[in-house]
């Protein structure tokens, strides 16, 4: 449950969200946020598209807005603050829309993903990314949306998303936060819950699990986690998918599909440890809760969730995605210790102990000081 920070002043904040996903981290994170803010006595209203569900929203105040792409979705923004009556004292966005007061960077740079994905593609991808009229209009906008003036303040979620604002749009470093995200605080898995988790998802016992959560599953990196579970060789190492894709292009005896899951309890109390290399993410929900639930993690540098963990310690963060033999010695190195109950217990706890740091009412606190800070410093309508 949420600890609630009590304000002299109740704020009407809009929220930005184009498009919608049951499963989706940014929507979860938009929906804890919005809780903490009602909890406190503020006004939540959501400018979103017509695929979020009523009941989904906390209040369930949505002013809808057309979203055929980003350009409409942000116009469409523009013409409901004008005409919808409601008086914003702030606006928080996490789509690139210029002219929010607080930006939240939770997909990162758009263009430091073009740049990073232009190393793992061919010569004719890598043209026909340059002139896709969805990634110019997100560049476009989000140029826009990194000045000064378009965007009062930026919270980051990674010191190397902050670094990448400054050095791709010389957006002032005073005017960026860093905010990592929060989860729920759980207690890692009994041995009783794990082997009732395995029951229900049809694990055998000495089958041992290397779980991949997301969707977007290129850019996370799942092709490089299949290679790596194959690499192994071993009929016993199976990777668990949570998460919605293609799963034809992904098809292997190695892999088992669980599709979308809406409650990820279970999942995780059933893995070994979180396989996620990614090639681009700020800082990824899952991978903070399978920290929290005590699984060992083993990802990239380019997520920002290595920047709080300690390798050898909490997992391992590998240098390169694509980087098979490192993953692959990684895998056994942690499979090792996860089957012995002496090192795997002081694995999980320590796992658990690192996200236990990063609470939901950590953020909450922290992203009210940035909210109060940008109301003070905003001049009066």
């Amino acid at each position: 449950m949420l600890l609630y920070f009590m304000s002299p002043t109740k704020l009407t904040i809009g929220f930005l969200r184009r498009g919608y996903s049951p499963t989706g981290g940014v929507e979860a994170y938009l929906k804890g946020l919005a809780e903490g803010l009602r909890g406190e006595g503020h006004r939540v209203v959501l400018l979103g598209t017509s695929e979020w569900p009523q009941s989904e929203w906390p209040g369930g105040e949505i002013l809808r807005c057309k979203g055929g792409n980003l350009s409409d979705y942000s116009a469409e923004v523009t013409r409901q603050k004008a005409d919808s009556g409601v008086r914003f004292d702030l606006i928080l966005s996490v789509e690139k829309v210029p002219g929010c007061d607080l930006y939240r960077t939770d997909e990162g740079l758009h263009a430091a993903w073009l740049e990073q994905r232009s190393r793992y593609i061919s010569p004719w991808a890598r043209f026909f990314q340059r002139i896709n009229p969805k990634h110019r209009e997100k560049l476009r906008l989000e140029k826009q949306l990194f000045t000064p003036d378009a965007t009062r303040r930026v919270i980051s979620l990674s010191h190397k998303i902050s670094r990448e604002i400054g050095e791709c749009y010389g957006y002032p470093q005073k005017q960026i936060t860093l905010i990592r995200n929060g989860v729920p605080t759980r207690s890692v898995s009994t041995p009783e819950e794990r082997a009732h988790a395995r029951k229900e998802l049809g694990i055998p016992t000495e089958e041992k699990v290397a779980l991949f959560v997301g969707t977007g599953w290129e850019r996370k990196g799942l092709r490089f986690a299949i290679r790596a579970v194959e690499g192994l060789n071993d009929p016993r190492i199976k990777l668990l998918v949570a998460g919605s894709g293609s799963q034809k292009h992904y098809a292997s005896p190695s892999v088992r599909f669980l599709g979308g899951v809406r409650e990820m309890k279970m999942v995780y109390d059933a893995a070994d440890l979180l396989l996620f290399p990614t090639l681009f993410d700020p800082f990824p929900l899952a991978t903070l809760e399978a920290l929290s639930a005590g699984l060992p993690v083993i990802t990239t540098a380019a997520n920002g969730v290595s920047e709080i963990m300690t390798s050898g310690v909490h997992g391992e963060v590998i240098d390169e995605p694509s980087d098979i033999a490192a993953l692959d010695a990684a895998l056994r190195k942690w499979f090792d210790i996860v089957s012995d109950p002496a090192r795997s217990g002081q694995a999980r706890l320590a796992c658990s102990a690192l996200a236990s740091e990063f609470t939901l009412e950590r953020n909450l606190k922290e992203t009210l000081a940035v909210i109060r800070e940008v109301i003070v410093e905003k001049p009066s309508a």
